[in-house]
């Protein structure tokens, strides 16, 4: 497999039809997944904005997408899916079959890259297989993560609840360098308070 590296929306144009065959193959329900919308997201944000999307290629022939924001910081870099802020669901672009294995590799590959670095991954569905595989690859590397379910979400789709539970997380893991555990413990702090204050609320 070959990690691909997709910077601009321009260079994202040239596979379209690669992703779109994805989604088809999945039946795709997710619209915060669909080409067009992430095209005009990122064409609306802007190049500067560390959009950094990674395609998977295989026998030359594109399998998998990991749409992500990359954000370089005192302790390295910061990974979180694009846009996770003003969106509740987002995933991995990749057919059923790959996806156990090419997240095995992507996460490897951008371990490798960006040597101290913390994944902050939000709106994963709780009963989705990207989490299971997902946490199946951080066992297997002894990598610890924070897994933060929230069961106060609005889906804003409709179609999307059909088919999953209505409850998204939020995954916090790092590499194992001092500086990248260090943040990471942060997060997890702040992602207990929130989650405590939630509580106290209700």
């Amino acid at each position: 497999m070959e990690l691909v590296l997709i910077k601009s929306y321009k260079q994202l144009s040239l596979y379209e039809k690669d992703w779109l065959s994805i989604l088809e193959a999945n039946e795709n329900r997710n619209p915060y997944l669909e080409y067009e919308f992430l095209y005009k997201l990122w064409l609306n944000l802007g190049q500067k904005e560390g959009i950094e999307i990674y395609a998977v290629k295989e026998h030359n022939r594109i399998i998998a997408f990991f749409p992500f924001h990359s954000k370089e910081t005192w302790f390295g870099y910061i990974l979180c899916f694009v846009a996770q802020n003003e969106f509740n669901t987002m995933d991995i672009i990749a057919k059923e079959r790959d996806r156990d294995r090419v997240i095995m590799f992507v996460f490897d590959e951008l371990i490798n890259m960006k040597k101290s670095v913390v994944f902050s991954l939000n709106g994963l569905f709780q009963n989705g297989n990207t989490l299971r595989n997902l946490s199946k690859y951080l066992q297997a590397r002894s990598m610890k993560e924070y897994l933060f379910v929230d069961n106060n979400i609005q889906l804003k789709s409709k179609s999307i609840s059909r088919d999953f539970s209505p409850y998204t997380t939020k995954t916090i893991f790092s590499t194992n360098t001092f500086r990248a555990k260090s943040y990471r413990n942060f997060l997890w702090t702040k992602e207990m308070i929130i989650s405590k204050v939630k509580r106290n609320s209700t």
